[in-house]
């Protein structure tokens, strides 16, 4: 599923609304749990500066030609077939730009380069004006966390005063498994009510967990897993009201 956060889905602003309407009427008694890549920041700039910076190491101008709308998925290999490479050279490059894009992508350095996604910043505002205590919850780890507070902060997402970050402990975590775990850290800040995340895994788990919560899948990618949202769950395309 690719990113097209500059759209909105069929009744994405209504769907927007009720979160800011439930974070009214819960003040300042309620949570909101969000993730981070995928959902407030669209990782696909951190992508290309990974591949070109790769590209002109190798002087590769082929694939300096990638873009963000060449990312579709979370398979290298589709990525380099959407540039427009013929399959031998995909074959040829393939292993050696995985192996970049691996001991890169997952580093403190390159989360810096992500982008806001349109709306996002000023979406969070809104919720903590209304008294919302705001986590971000993310897949990222304990090593990423200073170049995630540093792109919260360049993108004017609150963070400090009642909005925390909350990583993994390392790397090796698994992703959904982390976030149920850290259910009994967000209850000490109030009573978790609004769940946003583009992890289909996640959400559902979110609302097994917390069954009166609004959690809101956000359309943008996810991983391979063959795990889809449960039906009827709200979706957003991102943040645009």
């Amino acid at each position: 599923m690719p990113y097209d956060p500059f759209h909105q889905s069929t009744g994405q602003v209504e769907v927007l609304a009720a979160i800011l309407a439930r974070a009214e009427s819960e003040g300042a008694d309620g949570v909101a749990v969000i993730d981070l890549d995928g959902c407030l920041f669209d990782t696909r700039p951190r992508q290309v500066q990974i591949f070109r910076e790769l590209a002109g190491q190798r002087g590769w101008d082929d694939l300096a030609l990638i873009k963000g709308e060449h990312f579709q998925d979370w398979s290298i290999r589709n990525t380099l077939k959407n540039i427009g490479l013929a399959d031998e050279r995909v074959d040829e490059i393939h292993d050696d730009v995985h192996a970049y894009w691996w001991k890169s992508f997952f580093t403190s350095d390159y989360v810096i380069y992500d982008h806001a996604m349109p709306g996002g910043p000023d979406f969070v505002r809104a919720l903590k004006a209304k008294g919302t205590y705001i986590v971000y919850l993310t897949g990222r780890d304990e090593t990423m966390r200073a170049g995630t507070e540093t792109s919260l902060v360049r993108y004017g997402f609150p963070l400090g005063d009642r909005a925390t970050l909350i990583v993994k402990p390392d790397f090796e975590t698994d992703d959904t498994l982390f976030k149920g775990d850290a259910m009994k850290q967000i209850r000490t800040y109030g009573d978790p009510v609004i769940f946003l995340d583009n992890e289909p895994s996640n959400v559902n788990r979110f609302q097994d967990d917390c069954p009166e919560a609004l959690v809101v899948f956000v359309e943008t990618d996810h991983s391979p897993k063959p795990v889809v949202p449960y039906k009827d769950m709200p979706r957003v395309k991102g943040f645009l009201r």
